[in-house]
């Protein structure tokens, strides 16, 4: 019994330390499951222990976006208050918990107020942000509420295999396919095999562009330069997407800024006139980008 007793506590232990270490993962795998409760509990035992540091905001800010999606409006409230609290401007230690604070303000004010007023609120935020990974960020909660309907953002940068990128103009008249990725993401890359069935049954018909940017910067513990970056983003495409060699690749901040892109991978879907008509900052099964492809199809130009 006794021993039994010391197991428990030596696993009680390692559990306390590995919510402390893992802190934002185990939150997210509970707000995944609409556990807000645990996941509150956890963010306040890493509070006791370590303080208001950036691990502590990160995971709020993920618990007040859980709060705003299931309706708990009040909880959102709560932690939106404390978020503001600490932190009170942009900052690159804070920016994620930052980034949060915005996107469930925002979210709050749609719910209460209407579009516009939301619409207005993330693009005074917009005027304000420095970050790309921010301004991504704040363009993404705008093109949920607004890009469907409109005329598809050009594209500039530069494509992969060097040149200018490709004008979406020029392919006017056919639907268009724009996959926005990171070379880093594992969610691109699962998406990878689907993607590339969809692009052999619709390549004819349907052109494809990738688009990304480069992420490295001078904070990282090891920063790449442009160039390396780029070699390893052509890496990365030649092995993780092999059956989409031949999708051209621009590299274009500006665009994965106007498109919304912080959440990888995205997608837009261009009609025959240019117009987007699906925009989501999140994976699609193969059904579902073959079902909204076929739509288009079907449309008379």
């Amino acid at each position: 019994m006794i021993r039994t007793f010391a197991v428990l506590i030596a696993l009680a232990g390692f559990a306390a330390t590995l919510t402390a270490q893992e802190l934002v993962r185990v939150v997210r795998l509970k707000i995944s499951a609409g556990d807000l409760a645990t996941g509150q509990a956890a963010a306040e035992d890493h509070k006791r222990a370590k303080g208001v540091d950036a691990e502590y905001l990160s995971a709020i800010g993920w618990i007040a976006r859980g709060a705003e999606m299931l309706g708990r409006l009040e909880l959102a409230d709560d932690i939106l208050r404390e978020l503001r609290r600490a932190i009170p401007a942009e900052t690159a230690e804070h920016l994620s918990a930052y980034g949060a604070a915005i996107e469930v303000e925002g979210r709050l004010i749609h719910r209460r107020e209407g579009r516009g007023a939301a619409l207005r609120y993330f693009e005074q935020q917009l005027t304000k942000a420095q970050a790309p990974s921010l301004r991504s960020r704040i363009g993404k909660n705008i093109n949920m509420l607004s890009l469907e309907g409109q005329p598809a953002p050009s594209l500039g940068g530069t494509a992969l295999t060097g040149g200018a990128a490709p004008p979406l103009a020029s392919l006017r008249g056919k639907p268009i396919v724009l996959f926005f990725f990171a070379e880093w993401c594992g969610d691109c890359k699962a998406q990878a095999p689907s993607l590339e069935r969809v692009w052999q049954k619709y390549r004819d018909r349907v052109p494809m562009i990738a688009v990304t940017r480069l992420y490295s910067t001078p904070t990282d513990e090891k920063p790449m330069t442009p160039a390396e970056e780029t070699a390893k983003v052509q890496a990365v495409w030649k092995e993780s997407y092999a059956a989409l060699a031949d999708v051209p690749v621009v590299i274009d901040s500006d665009a994965m800024i106007r498109y919304g892109a912080s959440a990888t991978p995205s997608f837009a879907l261009v009609d025959r006139r240019g117009v987007v008509r699906h925009y989501t900052a999140t994976r699609l099964s193969e059904a579902e980008l073959s079902r909204r492809i076929e739509e288009l199809l079907a449309e008379a130009e």
